[in-house]
């Protein structure tokens, strides 16, 4: 069936209704993702927090916050990215999502990549980026390279959330952005 979604909107209402794994019984509301569907640049998390649930949207809480801030420091606007999480249902107490239920949402990452066709994905936090390249390196030791795929380059960096946490800097964050949109702007 989300194979079958011809287009984003098509796919975020099959997504609405999604009972794959645990997560959709605790849920407020389904985080699909939100921003251009032209997007060069495709921003992943993790999963959604708190806010995020009870909105409906991606990055809206005090990460959210962090992420404009390094967005508008990088000349970025973010609705001319596309955001969403590794898994679209917050896990409780905001916990990193199992796997399983990484699993689960799958099938609904691979589609919006299908369909939107980033040029660059930026994974933020190590969950995306074990979910995207299966690697398990430190963040540090991978943190501004970028790695190649059939479709697109991934550039691993930092969550916002470990910038609120401090043990990582902002201007990380932003320098990564700044890259990303270089190279988008390179290879038009």
């Amino acid at each position: 069936m989300v194979e079958e979604a011809k287009n984003i909107a098509e796919l975020e209402a099959i997504c609405r209704n999604c009972e794959l794994c645990p997560l959709a019984e605790t849920r407020q509301n389904v985080v699909f993702g939100e921003g251009s569907g032209q997007a060069g640049i495709f921003l992943l998390g993790e999963a959604p927090g708190a806010k995020e649930d009870q909105i409906g949207r991606p990055f809206v809480g005090r990460a959210g916050n962090i992420l404009n801030r390094a967005l508008d420091q990088s000349g970025l606007i973010r609705e001319d990215v596309f955001i969403t999480g590794s898994v679209k249902c917050r896990p409780p107490r905001n916990r990193n999502p199992h796997q399983g239920e990484i699993e689960a949402c799958r099938a609904f990452l691979e589609r919006q990549l299908t369909l939107l066709r980033p040029k660059i994905v930026i994974c933020m936090g190590l969950v995306s980026i074990r979910n995207l390249l299966g690697l398990h390196s430190r963040l540090a030791e991978i943190r501004g390279r970028f790695f190649e795929t059939p479709s697109f380059r991934v550039l691993p960096t930092y969550h916002p959330a470990a910038i609120l946490r401090g043990t990582a800097d902002a201007s990380c964050l932003a320098e990564d952005f700044k890259t990303a949109a270089f190279e988008v702007k390179l290879n038009q």
